[in-house]
C-alpha cells in the first residue's frame, strides 16, 4: 500500500515542481563550449529551457537563481541574459584557468496531499508539514508531505581540469564526480557517485542520453542504477553533448516533509577518442 501511494504521488509531483510556467518538463542548461583551450578570457553563452526532448527548446525558465562558481569556488556574476518564449540565454566569462561549475538549483517547494470523504478524494495544498497543519481537515487520511526540487548543472573547463568546485558539502543532493565531468571520452569507463545529505543513494535510476534525439529514430538511451555505494559506471559510446537525468525519491526528515523528490539533470560533453 505504501509503495502504491508513493507511485501515485510521484505521478502528480512533476506538475507542481516548477509551477505553471514550465509545467511537467524537465529543465536543463547547455553551454556553447564545455572545454576551452584558450589562455585568454573567453565568453560562454548558455541556453536554458524546460523540455522533454534532449537539448530541444520548449519553455523558457528563469535564470535569476543560476549560480556560477570560479575554479577556486568563488561566486561569479552572470553577464547578459534574456528570457524568450522557448528558451532563456545567459553569458558568463572565463577569466581564469580551471573548471567552472554552473548550477540552477530551484528553491525547494513543499506539497502536502491527503485523501478525504467517502470517495477517497485526493486533495493537495502547497506547504510543508508545519505550514499546512491547520489547513488539513481532522478527518483527512493518508497525509503525506513532499519536498520537491529541480537542479540543472554543467561544468566548463578552461585548459586543464581542476577539482575545487567538485568538493562535497554533505547537504542535499550532490554529485561526487569520481570521473571529472570534463574527462569523459568515448570508449573509456566513467564513474559517478550520488549522495543525499552525505549518504550514498542506493538503487537510484539514471538515464544517459546523447544529444540530437530529434534527428534519429532511437534515443540511444542507457539506463543505469546506482550500486550499494551510490555509484554508476558506464562507457560512453558517442561523442558530443549528453544529458544525464535522475529522479530521486527519498524519505524526508519527518519534520517538514515525509519524502524528498529531486530531479537532477547534468549536461556534459563526451570527447572522441
Amino acid at each position: 500500500m505504501k509503495k502504491i501511494k508513493m507511485l501515485a504521488l510521484a505521478s502528480g509531483l512533476s506538475l507542481s515542481l516548477l509551477g505553471v510556467q514550465v509545467s511537467a518538463h524537465p529543465m536543463w542548461m547547455l553551454p556553447s563550449e564545455f572545454n576551452v583551450s584558450t589562455e585568454e578570457g573567453h565568453w560562454v553563452t548558455v541556453d536554458a529551457t524546460a523540455s522533454h526532448g534532449v537539448f530541444g527548446f520548449d519553455k523558457a525558465i528563469p535564470v535569476d537563481q543560476v549560480a556560477i562558481f570560479r575554479p577556486g569556488g568563488e561566486r561569479q556574476r552572470m553577464g547578459s541574459y534574456f528570457k524568450g518564449q522557448r528558451r532563456s540565454v545567459f553569458d558568463f566569462e572565463l577569466t581564469e584557468q580551471g573548471t567552472y561549475k554552473v548550477e540552477l538549483a530551484m528553491s525547494p517547494r513543499y506539497m502536502t496531499s491527503y485523501n478525504i470523504g467517502g470517495r477517497d478524494t485526493q486533495r493537495r495544498v502547497m506547504g510543508n508539514k508545519v505550514e499546512v497543519a491547520s489547513q488539513i481537515p481532522k478527518e483527512a487520511r493518508e497525509i503525506q508531505t513532499t519536498m520537491m526540487q529541480n537542479i540543472a548543472a554543467f561544468y566548463v573547463t578552461q585548459k586543464a581540469p581542476t577539482r575545487e568546485v567538485l568538493e562535497l558539502k554533505g547537504q542535499g543532493f550532490e554529485l561526487d564526480a569520481i570521473t571529472h565531468p570534463s574527462d569523459l571520452v568515448v570508449g573509456e569507463e566513467a564513474e559517478l557517485r550520488f549522495l543525499f545529505n552525505g549518504a550514498p543513494v542506493v538503487g537510484l535510476h539514471a538515464e544517459w542520453v546523447p544529444g540530437g534525439t530529434a534527428f534519429r529514430s532511437s534515443r540511444l538511451q542507457q539506463d543505469l542504477t546506482t550500486d550499494k555505494d551510490g555509484r554508476i559506471r558506464f562507457t560512453p559510446e558517442h561523442s558530443g553533448p549528453h544529458l544525464l537525468s535522475i529522479n530521486m525519491r527519498q524519505e524526508g526528515d519527518g519534520v517538514l516533509a515525509d519524502q524528498v523528490a529531486v530531479n537532477y539533470l547534468l549536461s556534459v560533453e563526451v570527447a572522441p577518442q
